[in-house]
């Protein structure tokens, strides 16, 4: 597609005055996220915008894009045009070839029953030939490695292939303007330089906001930008950086370093000879997945990452783990004793990739004190002092509501949640996502506090190495230590 069109003269996107505040559910206002926001994008610029989590990052991807507030309501505003058309007077979809849009929350996008499908709808709008569909259906299946799983669910996808297959409907739309709100999460080292390169050699204009900086990032970008109290600052991109940096908090040392945990007995959890078979019931080309565990084990205190690429079983293995799913053979052992799911159930708490998976209760207060309340050895009152103490330390608000929060409080609430559960085993699959490393850092060593061991899926090797002291790796369906 050539972008140069007769109205390149006008900036690709143009944002000025922006102010956006939520509608309360409450009884007193919410506080404006965004605040006099200004915004120019040239055609065919590639700007990396930086933010702390919960600063807005989110909010704005989702104006620009014209879901918000027609979805999620608010009062906004300023003004926001896209390839010179006025959002306030446009419907969402009439964005298709101007403007796209990949969530930080891959779930929250999908509409259709399988992968193909969910590609062919938008461009089924636009009143495609079906030959056309076809053609580019097929394109970017193949592209992003997607051909196998064509007739999958989303149900079925890992949060990487669910992310691939959004970014895959970008391609094939191929709008003005990409909006990628943490769109490097979730991918794997080879789909993250593939995504590198689309935008790199790319003629579209591209907005890539991130909450920290990628080694990918080096040498995409010809604008760099801050989010900061509600609005956007420009910069040189070392004046960026630095400045980004300390907003969050990076030049604070590693809460991991040093960190002293209870001199009490410790655990060890340990599988052997683990084998597991996984079909996809709604994948009619892919054969069935097989996961191979010789031998593993984490310790009390351990900090152990796996890694591996996108669909290779780090999910798989972690159901078997905190027992969800039962091997088809092998043996797990805690301190030397035999466990079943139960007992694995008990003894490792499971943070999933979406948060929403695991979030059900209408407000912060009741969900931290949900598993509370069935012990029988607290009152009401040592429930709430618990609870209150457990926000405080996750910086939530205990009268808010999880369906509203951004998503990284929804993820800090999930991590809380299991804070209170006081498992000694946890399992972190890609905690890192949206996050900022020191906020991350902050929630494992917080889980840790009571010695327990955690396991951490990452595909960020920069972040890993903050955390890692042994690591495990999938390769070809086993899963062994590298």
């Amino acid at each position: 597609m050539n972008y140069l069109t007769k109205g390149d003269k006008e900036p690709c996107l143009e944002v000025r005055g922006l102010c956006f505040t939520y509608q309360s559910w409450k009884k007193e206002e919410n506080s404006p996220v965004l605040t006099g926001l200004d915004l120019c994008l040239e055609h065919k610029s590639k700007t990396l915008l930086l933010a702390p989590f919960d600063t807005g990052k989110s909010t704005l991807a989702r104006i620009i894009s014209g879901l918000c507030p027609k979805y999620l309501p608010g009062v906004l505003k300023g003004s926001v045009h896209v390839c010179e058309k006025d959002l306030s007077e446009c419907e969402p979809w009439e964005l298709l070839l101007d403007c796209g849009y990949v969530s930080q929350n891959p779930q929250e996008q999908f509409v259709a029953l399988s992968v193909e499908d969910e590609i062919a709808f938008p461009l089924e709008n636009l009143g495609l030939k079906r030959e056309e569909i076809i053609r580019r259906v097929d394109s970017v299946l193949t592209n992003w490695g997607l051909m196998p799983l064509r007739s999958s669910s989303q149900q079925e996808l890992s949060g990487g292939e669910r992310k691939r297959v959004l970014l895959a409907v970008q391609q094939a739309l191929n709008p003005h303007l990409w909006v990628l709100d943490e769109s490097f999460d979730d991918l794997d080292r080879s789909w993250r330089d593939y995504l590198t390169t689309l935008i790199r050699e790319g003629e579209q204009t591209t907005l890539v906001l991130a909450s920290r900086y990628l080694e990918q990032f080096e040498e995409i970008f010809d604008r760099f930008a801050l989010l900061e109290n509600g609005k956007v600052r420009f910069g040189e991109k070392d004046e960026i950086l630095q400045a980004f940096s300390v907003l969050c908090g990076d030049e604070l040392p590693n809460p991991l370093k040093g960190q002293k945990l209870p001199t009490t007995a410790g655990h060890t959890l340990s599988c052997s000879s683990l084998m597991a078979v996984r079909t996809r019931v709604s994948t009619l080309e892919a054969k069935p997945f097989r996961l191979s565990v010789p031998s593993f084990h984490i310790h009390s205190g351990n900090l152990v990452t796996l890694v591996g690429p996108n669909g290779s079983g780090k999910s798989t293995f972690s159901r078997l783990l905190c027992g969800l799913d039962e091997p088809k053979t092998g043996t797990f052992s805690l301190d030397g004793k035999l466990m079943g799911q139960k007992g694995l159930n008990r003894s490792v708490g499971y943070l999933f990739q979406n948060p929403d998976l695991q979030i059900f209760l209408p407000t912060v207060r009741e969900e931290l004190s949900w598993s509370l309340k069935r012990r029988k050895d607290l009152s009401d009152g040592q429930v709430q002092v618990m609870v209150s103490e457990c926000a405080s330390l996750f910086g939530l608000d205990p009268e808010e509501t999880p369906s509203t929060m951004s998503y990284p409080l929804r993820k800090a609430l999930q991590a809380a949640v299991y804070y209170l559960l006081d498992r000694p085993f946890y399992i972190l699959d890609e905690l890192d996502n949206a996050l900022t490393y020191t906020v991350s850092l902050s929630i494992i060593a917080l889980l840790r506090r009571n010695g327990a061991g955690i396991l951490l899926i990452t595909h960020d090797r920069a972040f890993a190495s903050l955390v890692s002291e042994t690591t495990y790796a999938i390769e070809a369906g086993i899963l062994e230590e590298a």
